[in-house]
């Protein structure tokens, strides 16, 4: 990817601190509304002729609401829920979060390329890692509305500081618009968007959900003509 190339056009930044709080109550609430009218929504297409893949689709898609229901639920209780990390595969995680956006990944005309190395197993809460993966990658395609590549990898290393911890490096790089640099150091504060009808909470979660694995993420990006795109890398610790 170009945007390997040409120090001198890329910036590097770690997520800061999440913001205390979280999500608030009513936030949480006028989300979850519309999610359960949703997923009304798709029990209704149930009995609607649909092919097997389009069932398949419709499966999946009743899947993610209910999740992000859940997500939404959660902040609204009072008590946390008590989740426990479970021995997770997270090449396999990443592949799976990538199987289903592909009809998405092939109508926006994105190429993409995989590479997982064995040994990609560690203990990880599963679920937030599945919706920052997803957060991304939705990103990625976003930059990307004319079609492109998107390269992820997920390999043994260390961490790249500090202790050295042994763990989980994942890269999820772009060849599209990029970001500009004055944006950088903002990306990850919660309700911080430079699109129109964007929530400003997609990295901002990805932020909490490495930070609560006890990780780090650093972003290059470049917005230079035939140079553009971003790179998103992420260290899990193996404990």
């Amino acid at each position: 990817m170009s945007v390997r190339d040409g120090a001198d056009e890329r910036l590097e930044s770690r997520a800061r601190p999440p913001n205390s709080g979280g999500l608030s109550a009513s936030a949480a609430h006028e989300i979850n509304n519309p999610l359960n009218s949703l997923l009304n929504l798709l029990y209704l297409l149930e009995s609607e002729p649909l092919t097997e893949e389009g069932r398949r689709h419709l499966a999946l898609a009743e899947e993610e609401v209910r999740r992000v229901s859940q997500i939404a639920r959660e902040s609204l209780s009072q008590h946390k829920l008590v989740v426990m990390p479970e021995q997770t595969s997270v090449g396999k995680l990443l592949a799976d979060v990538l199987d289903f956006q592909r009809v998405r990944l092939e109508s926006s005309g994105i190429v993409v390329k995989a590479r997982y190395s064995a040994g990609g197993a560690i203990r990880a809460y599963t679920r937030q890692l599945r919706q920052a993966f997803s957060n991304l990658l939705l990103n990625a395609m976003e930059a990307m509305p004319q079609g492109g590549t998107i390269h992820t990898k997920v390999y043994a290393g260390h961490e790249w500081c500090g202790k050295q911890r042994r763990g989980i490096r994942v890269t999820i790089a772009d060849n599209g618009c990029g970001i500009r640099n004055a944006n950088i150091p903002e990306i990850f504060q919660r309700f911080f968007t430079t699109k129109s009808s964007g929530s400003g909470l997609g990295l901002s979660l990805v932020s909490d959900v490495i930070q609560k694995h006890k990780g780090f993420v650093r972003v290059r990006s470049s917005t230079r003509p035939g140079r553009h795109g971003t790179v998103f890398t992420l260290f899990l610790p193996a404990a």
